[in-house]
């Protein structure tokens, strides 16, 4: 190991040495050793400068990786993960992530064994493409049912688990799609743990403003959630916990408040986006409760209960509403009023009943999957030996209790405001 550090160290200082290496060595019936250069090739783990050749040779090699090539790699699959991180980061460097993206999905197709397989790839591909703010970009490798996390075939790790769910949650997020964000939020806060970290908390602080965004409510961390972070929460996300509080209320006072107390802490966080977006979906729900309540009201009335500036302000704000289908009403502009309507839709129409039948269909599919993985995890001898108090602690605890105890670094800064 030592004899291979110190040739490593030699290598790296000398790209054209590598770059002739490289030449010499075919991707497509030499594969390994090809990876094995071009991550020498890659430099230090956290570069100073971009190396744009570095970047044009790992791209064309997850580009054209086939699923033949991919068997001879995966017997070395964590410099596949250091030629995937290798590349993230000099992207952001360059500031360029949006280069990276089609190589890291194709990568990923071909290098999971199956769709539902977790890989470290997975995260570096999210958060390309949140930091390039192409969201939708991800969602080839992110609208999955993942049901598989095979550590000894991708090198994944406790910590490439939190960020896949911490990133995607954030990709969710910026499509406005919340309930698939609550969700990633979710895995992330419960994941098996003794030891917190920042991960874990950046994912509860997220889950509380989404969930507020999206219901107005939040939900404590369900029992099966780590003591750890349960004790940590309360600690770590104390301004979070107090916004939602206050959000219930009907009154604006207890809220800002608490903006007042807390506003440095959630720009800080960099979810001054989320709480922006969290506050305006209380004023929507403020204006829905009275259309419960009245058929006409001045939008002067509006004003003064949704908390407004002005008539000229609720106006548009109802305006908005309208055209995004949250409200319908009909505005008299000569006598300044609002009339409430009834919901059109009778949900009586074809594509009602094909997004009923699509939804049928994925349930029962999903129910076949558990029923399957339920098949395959009673016979696993692991498991029993574990139920049954024979085994030790499994291998992925193990990871989760020395990974998760460290930090973000450098990726904490990548958070975005949604």
């Amino acid at each position: 190991m030592q004899y291979w550090q110190t040739h490593q160290s030699i290598a790296q200082q000398s790209a054209d040495v590598l770059d002739t290496a490289l030449r010499s060595l075919s991707p497509v019936s030499q594969p390994l050793a090809h990876l094995l250069v071009l991550d020498c090739r890659g430099g230090q783990q956290l570069p100073q400068h971009p190396d744009e050749a570095f970047i044009r040779l790992a791209i064309a090699f997850l580009t054209q990786c086939e699923a033949a090539q991919m068997t001879q790699i995966r017997s070395a699959p964590e410099k596949l993960v250091s030629l995937s991180h290798k590349l993230r980061d000099h992207l952001l460097l360059l500031q360029r992530p949006q280069r990276g993206i089609i190589a890291l999905r194709t990568a990923i197709a071909t290098f999971a064994t199956s769709p539902g397989l977790i890989t470290p790839l997975h995260a570096d591909l999210f958060l390309l493409c949140i930091v390039s703010k192409h969201y939708s970009a991800a969602l080839p490798a992110l609208d999955q049912e993942f049901d598989d996390v095979d550590p000894k075939t991708t090198g994944m790790t406790a910590r490439h688990f939190l960020l896949f769910c911490y990133y995607g949650g954030m990709i969710y997020t910026g499509l406005k799609e919340h309930e698939k964000a609550l969700t990633m939020f979710l895995f992330a806060t419960t994941a098996p743990t003794m030891v917190v970290n920042a991960i874990t908390m950046a994912a509860f602080r997220k889950h509380v403003l989404v969930s507020l965004i999206h219901t107005g409510t939040t939900k404590p961390l369900p029992k099966y959630a780590p003591t750890s972070v349960a004790r940590a929460v309360k600690s770590e996300c104390a301004p979070y916990l107090e916004l939602a509080s206050a959000y219930s209320k009907s009154s604006d006072e207890a809220v800002n408040k608490v903006l007042a107390s807390h506003g440095q802490t959630f720009h800080e966080d960099g979810n001054a986006g989320l709480l922006k977006q969290a506050l305006a979906a209380r004023q929507m729900r403020h204006t829905q409760r009275l259309t419960q309540t009245y058929l006409t009201l001045s939008l002067a009335d509006i004003a003064r209960h949704v908390g407004l500036a002005s008539p000229q302000e609720a106006e548009q704000h109802i305006l908005r509403m309208v055209d995004a289908g949250e409200v319908y009403a009909q505005i008299d502009e000569a006598a300044s009023t609002v009339r409430f309507l009834q919901d059109p839709e009778r949900y009586d129409s074809a594509s009602v009943v094909q997004r009923l039948d699509s939804q049928m269909q994925r349930a029962m599919a999903l129910g076949e999957r558990i029923r399957a993985i339920n098949n395959k995890i009673s016979c696993d001898k692991a498991y029993l030996n574990k139920a049954s108090g024979k085994g030790k602690q499994s291998t992925w605890e193990d990871q989760a209790d020395l990974a998760l105890g460290r930090d973000l670094g450098g990726e904490m800064s990548y958070s975005f405001n949604a």
